[in-house]
């Protein structure tokens, strides 16, 4: 128990350094902008590489991305339904908040921290499926309802950006080398490795300087039906989860985990691009982290995860 505190205490001091560092104007959103693209570039292509590079991998886990798959499409058809009333422009960014999740970002640093690296096979995996869905089916359905954007995109364009991604490339390049038992320089691994032990402090300062609540009464209402899909779904999850999978395996931790993981990052970006009222996508990301944050604290306790 000692342990799990630990880490989301650890976890919410950087994060709140990060914010400070913003409040008193050390560093801007701007710059954080830069951080990210840095991170995007750099520590987190290594974390994919390491993760996927030296793992034991089996047909078993193809299953993980298509749970990860199922769990998205269901909260994208009820955000779908719930809001047909609603204008396009808003419609769409809600639509999108509600399907991925921000496991890479958020998740992988905490998993790590509270179950080792040997973990983050199960969060990669599950991963794949949330790469899926965001730029397989949330991209597009952002699309579908921008004024920008006529129509989905064509799959040749989906699939180019989705491999335009160094994250998604690091996946590949290390599921190569696993599958084809590359025998690696050690110097490539020890590289690898501090690039990877970067990711973590970065990301977690990166949230706090992203965090910020900004919106109206009516936004915010808007918002808070996109976090009852989300939490009311992941926690059902949580329940099924505890009902089918063995208590003492690891998949069933990191699983546990995954499900309550707030929106991802991406649709920032995507609202951005898609001319959307990206306060909506902020604030809908910012919320969902502090209640994902107290969830898995919760549940690790409550379910004696650790």
């Amino acid at each position: 128990m000692t342990q799990t505190n630990n880490v989301f205490i650890l976890t919410l001091t950087i994060i709140l350094l990060g914010f400070l560092l913003k409040k008193y104007n050390y560093i801007t959103e701007k710059e954080g902008k830069t951080i990210s693209k840095f991170l995007m570039h750099t520590t987190f292509p290594a974390l994919m590489i390491i993760s996927t590079a030296r793992v034991k991998l089996d047909a078993s886990l193809l299953l993980i991305p298509l749970f990860c798959i199922v769990f998205c499409a269901i909260m994208i058809a009820i955000a779908w339904f719930w809001f047909a009333k609603y204008p396009n422009d808003l419609r769409g960014v809600l639509t999108m908040g509600a399907g991925g999740l921000n496991v890479g970002l958020f998740g992988f640093p905490i998993i790590e921290g509270l179950f080792g690296k040997e973990a983050l096979v199960y969060a990669v995996m599950f991963d794949i499926g949330n790469t899926i869905i965001v730029f397989g089916v949330v991209y597009p359905i952002g699309s579908y309802f921008s004024a920008n954007h006529k129509g989905l995109p064509e799959f040749k364009q989906l699939v180019k950006k989705i491999f335009s991604l160094p994250p998604v490339l690091g996946m590949v390049i290390g599921l190569l080398i696993n599958f084809s038992s590359i025998e690696m320089p050690t110097l490539f691994y020890d590289f690898l490795d501090v690039m990877a032990k970067a990711n973590k402090p970065l990301v977690l300062l990166l949230m706090g300087i992203y965090l910020s609540f900004e919106l109206g009464k009516k936004q915010m209402m808007a918002i808070s039906k996109v976090l009852v899909i989300r939490y009311s779904i992941g926690l059902l999850f949580v329940f099924l989860l505890y009902y089918i999978l063995p208590h003492d395996t690891l998949l069933y931790s990191v699983l546990i985990i995954c499900v309550i993981l707030p929106s991802g990052l991406t649709i920032l970006p995507f609202s951005d691009e898609l001319n959307y009222d990206s306060r909506i996508a902020g604030t809908l990301i910012n919320i969902s982290l502090l209640i994902s944050f107290v969830l898995m604290w919760g549940l690790v306790l409550g379910l004696h995860l650790n």
